[in-house]
């Protein structure tokens, strides 16, 4: 490869890092459904073309955006790797760092599940998924809190767990800025005692 080859082909990174991170700031600033590719070519400062040339079609962009997005969560996900933390605090802050990451991006999460046709799209995809997510690191978990040796058993109890804690932080992060007009009595207390509750509710037999 020639000097001139070796520029062209640092420039074609840097315009297509361009190209992810602009669509990664309009899905955080506006959602999903503003990252339409000639919006992302105007915050990337680059032209239709160029965005079709470096990534072919739309689901490739976002599913790379998603990918991005998923990144966001590394200090949650880190928790989750230190099994000297005893499996029930290890859970608990790990769901503590994710909610605290969901109110810095309000409505992010809805977003993303709305665009989980593009993580599943294929078995790499979602094997990916996976892993970014550590998903056998929370299996493991409630493993070791439950005993539990089941494999389906132990993704069962992993949806129910991740949606008794996150479904409701996007249901209230989807409602206009004054919530009071539709729950005028609902004050959820922090995050910390919700998951307390909940494990005490779920966990109990253990």
């Amino acid at each position: 490869m020639n000097r001139n080859d070796s520029i062209a082909d640092h420039a074609d990174k840097d315009t297509k890092q361009t190209i992810l991170e602009a669509t990664v700031d309009l899905i955080r600033a506006y959602g999903f459904s503003c990252a339409t590719m000639r919006n992302i070519a105007a915050k990337a400062e680059t032209n239709l073309a160029l965005v079709n040339y470096h990534y072919g079609s739309k689901e490739k962009l976002l599913a790379d955006a998603v990918r991005v997005l998923l990144s966001t969560f590394d200090d949650a996900f880190k928790v989750l790797e230190d099994d000297t933390v005893p499996p029930r605090e290890r859970l608990k802050e790990f769901f503590i760092r994710y909610i605290e990451e969901l109110k810095r991006y309000p409505g992010m999460a809805r977003q993303m599940l709305e665009q989980r046709h593009h993580i599943m799209s294929s078995l790499d995809e979602y094997s990916r998924y996976c892993k970014m997510m550590r998903l056998e690191k929370i299996l493991q978990a409630i493993q070791e809190i439950t005993g539990e040796q089941d494999k389906n058993k132990l993704m069962m109890m992993q949806l129910q767990i991740y949606g008794a804690v996150v479904v409701p932080e996007i249901m209230l992060s989807s409602l206009p800025a004054d919530k009071a007009d539709f729950m005028p009595v609902f004050n959820p207390p922090p995050i910390e005692e919700q998951i307390d509750g909940l494990f005490e509710r779920y966990f109990h037999q253990y």
